[in-house]
């Protein structure tokens, strides 16, 4: 797996480039309007639960590594409360109509969100190498390490107005992310290096990395397009363009 850590090494400078963590840092912007994106995001973030349980962890575990990913996704697995309770600070805890709120977490504006967990799911269940699924979940642990400090530095900044504590856009999430599986071992990545792919694996491994990076760029360029469009406070409702109404007046 050592080829594949350092792609995934690679693959990490590149993310930490895209215009969505650029956005993260741009100080002149309200931290609120930085993380407006955050209900379009439940596609992926609720899904997620399922992605664990249901793909990845398998009872009782046949072998070490197995009982790794079992213990991964267990950590994994709880996130989605925090982002619950996340929505509920940062005042989205409001009713609208049943309808409006099935075409908003199935419409256009999360298209790229639902792909990015469809895809994962896609990839792994029929997967019946273990190794390619580690390299999956090395990827995503890649991408998190990197997305969360950025979202994590701006959750510092939301704390400061309202003086709460942010589960999941703050630093309690970042904490959890090594970088890598989640287990009971002190040299997870020693062990991860340690672990020799076939040809025919390392190549799989590596168009499954590819992917894991492009689909989540494409996800979050979308919720980078989704708080351009739409103000924290009223997520869901657009924006105004205000170019054009100042060419009627």
């Amino acid at each position: 797996m050592e080829e594949v850590l350092a792609l995934l090494e690679k693959k990490k400078q590149e993310f930490a480039q895209t215009p969505f963590m650029k956005f993260l840092q741009d100080k002149s912007i309200d931290p609120r309007q930085r993380l407006a994106w955050a209900p379009a995001f439940a596609p992926f973030a609720m899904s997620f639960k399922d992605f664990n349980r249901i793909t990845l962890r398998k009872e009782p575990a046949t072998s070490r590594l197995q009982e790794m990913i079992n213990q991964h996704t267990s950590e994994d697995g709880r996130h989605w409360i925090w982002f619950i309770q996340d929505l509920k600070l940062m005042g989205y805890d409001y009713s609208i109509n049943y309808t409006d709120t099935l075409k908003f977490l199935w419409g256009e504006e999360t298209q790229k969100v639902r792909s990015l967990i469809n895809n994962l799911f896609a990839m792994c269940t029929f997967e019946e190498d273990i190794l390619i699924k580690l390299a999956i979940i090395e990827a995503i642990e890649a991408t998190g390490t990197v997305a969360l400090f950025e979202i994590a530095q701006v959750g510092k900044e939301l704390q400061q107005i309202t003086e709460q504590h942010h589960p999941y856009f703050g630093e309690s999430h970042y904490a959890k992310e090594t970088g890598h599986i989640q287990a009971e071992m002190d040299d997870v990545e020693d062990f991860v290096k340690s672990i020799k792919l076939t040809e025919a694996q390392r190549e799989k491994a590596f168009t499954c990395v590819e992917k894991v990076f492009a689909d989540f760029t494409d996800a979050l360029n979308e919720m980078l397009e989704f708080a351009n469009n739409h103000p924290y406070d009223k997520p869901f409702t657009a924006m105004y363009d205000m170019r054009k109404i100042k060419v009627s007046v």
